[in-house]
């Protein structure tokens, strides 16, 4: 985690450790607890009997809480992973722990990775407390093809991993496991891979791979991206120029194995030339993650943005978004924005063909002049003089606090929907009932300059419904979301109110046509809901019995 300003934010790094069934992660566990390079970290099993404690055992610091010889913490993971994680960090806090500077979870053998990690990246205390560091995935040399031919599962953690471990490879034949690294490299071109014998591998070939450097606190975006692993393979014939590794996962000088589940497993780095300007880019972003959000296994990337001298890093679970983060600088002499996709079931041609539509739309951009990039402009329209930019968290909290006793009630309300969804003053303008399908959250907003005029369907999230639960009993059996006072017609003050409430809560050069408040989506969507409807000005519902 990296703040706006570029400094590493003090956060706990959180390593997964994942893998089949007797795969070695145990094996694995134990020796890094032995390992002078693992003080000041907490361990997080699912059975302190899987693990073999005894020689590390020191004391029992509380229920399922034991403190190890070498400092470390092991707990067991008690009901939810987020709930064990929230109740480590409260102990921590009130000195009931030693400090700990890192986290290891290990998952059952059947664990499919992507909810884990969607649920740390989800939940408001993992944006401050902590941060996803790297996902370990052990594979077995002697029987880990098969289980890559039986179970998605398998597949699954080593197509997301950041580091990959070969282990028990001195019970195998060599070339049984060379075959292994070449089908895992062609699975995971991005992970680095390596073997092991009785789970001895440093913690330094398996830690240490997020967007800064802990040690050095400076940032090492080439080895979180590791976009020089997908290598081109073909030229698509068009003029953005993009790395490709493999086409559904496979080598094609080998027949296919229609059986294999990798072979629905894609991986591949789009490179784009030109600067794309915030609000496009974030339209596109969040239209791919909303629509293919469960064939999006993981996406990391720079984005190179219109009038902005910095990069942008990316990264998304599916549908499930790390707010993007402003780096202090390039990592290299290339602006081309770069993303990586691993994806299941989804080509590069059709995610690459979704992009090139989106450049296309924009018209031609200026040479650079001062050298910054000069926005692009729109075919027809004249160029904007407004920034493009988001709004931070404290700019939304005092907005949200100057929405919330205004009179203008319906203006007021869909402006707190814009901020919620980073939706367009337009689209929420002209929200009627019958595109919102509340029992299953989904908002299906009219979508006329799609190829099959098909309606965008927007996940709504729990403050959204908050909200939106309060305006049915006002409101619902008006055919606008937010009817006009003074005509039949949808509400029209928006504009008027927005510049009132940015000027009251101290915000500036915050344009409502262009501004794209997807940030503060990302910042909000996810909090407890007694802090949400606070927010949304809404009253606190009393406790359920």
């Amino acid at each position: 985690m990296i703040t706006d300003e570029g400094n590493p934010a003090v956060a706990i790094a959180i390593s997964v450790i994942t893998g089949f069934l007797g795969s070695g992660k145990t094996t694995l566990l134990n020796y890094l607890l032995q390992h002078p390079d693992i003080e000041e970290t907490a361990v997080l099993v699912n059975e302190f009997g899987e693990v073999g404690l005894d020689h590390l055992l020191v004391a029992e610091l509380g229920d399922e809480v034991l403190l190890l010889s070498s400092g470390c913490i092991c707990c067991t993971i008690q009901g939810e992973l987020v709930d064990s994680l929230k109740g480590l960090y409260m102990k921590r806090l009130a000195g009931q722990l030693p400090p700990f500077k890192r986290v290891i979870i290990e998952t059952t053998g059947l664990a499919d990775p992507i909810p884990i990690i969607t649920c740390l990246m989800k939940d408001p205390l993992f944006k401050h407390a902590y941060r996803l560091e790297s996902l370990v995935t052990t594979v077995d040399a002697i029987y880990g093809d098969g289980q890559l031919d039986d179970h998605p599962e398998a597949v699954r953690q080593a197509a997301v991993s950041d580091r990959i471990i070969i282990t028990k490879t001195d019970l195998a034949d060599s070339a049984r496991v060379e075959e292994l690294r070449r089908r895992l490299g062609d699975l995971n071109p991005g992970a680095r891979i390596t073997t092991a014998v009785n789970g001895e591998v440093s913690p330094n070939e398996l830690f240490d791979v997020a967007l800064y450097d802990p040690k050095t606190k400076t940032l090492d975006v080439q080895r979180w991206l590791n976009e020089d692993a997908y290598a081109p393979a073909h030229d698509h014939g068009h003029g953005d120029d993009h790395a490709h590794h493999h086409d559904l996962g496979h080598d094609h000088n080998h027949p296919v194995d229609v059986n294999r589940h990798d072979d629905h497993i894609v991986s591949f780095c789009i490179h784009v030339e030109r600067p794309l300007p915030w609000y496009a880019f974030l339209d596109w972003f969040e239209g791919l993650a909303n629509e293919k959000g469960e064939r999006l296994l993981r996406i990391k990337g720079l984005v190179n943005i219109t009038g902005e001298d910095q990069p942008f890093a990316i990264h998304c679970v599916q549908a499930t978004r790390h707010t993007p983060v402003r780096l202090p600088a390039w990592p290299d002499d290339d602006r081309r924005s770069r993303i990586v996709f691993i994806t299941h079931d989804l080509g590069e041609d059709e995610v690459q063909a979704s992009l090139d539509a989106m450049v296309a739309s924009l018209g031609e951009v200026d040479e650079p002049a001062a050298g910054r990039v000069a926005q692009a402009k729109p075919r027809g329209k004249a160029p904007e003089t407004f920034p493009e930019r988001w709004l931070n968290e404290g700019e939304v909290t005092r907005i949200f606090g100057a929405l919330a006793d205004h009179a203008a009630r319906p203006a007021a309300d869909a402006i707190r929907l814009m901020l919620l969804t980073g939706t367009r003053a337009d689209d929420v303008r002209q929200a009627r009932w019958d595109q919102f399908d509340l029992d299953h959250g989904l908002w299906r907003k009219p979508n006329p300059g799609s190829v099959h005029k098909q309606p965008r369907r927007i996940r709504l999230s729990g403050p959204v419904l908050a909200l939106l639960t309060e305006l049915v009993e006002t409101s619902a059996a008006a055919t606008w979301l937010f009817p006009s006072n003074k005509c039949d017609g949808p509400v029209n003050d928006i504009d008027d109110l927005w510049d009132e409430v940015t000027r009251a809560a101290g915000v500036e050069d915050a344009n409502l046509t262009r501004l794209r408040p997807t940030l503060a989506s990302n910042l909000f969507a996810d909090q407890e809901a007694p802090v949400m409807r606070r927010l949304l000005g809404l009253p606190d519902r009393q406790a359920q019995p």
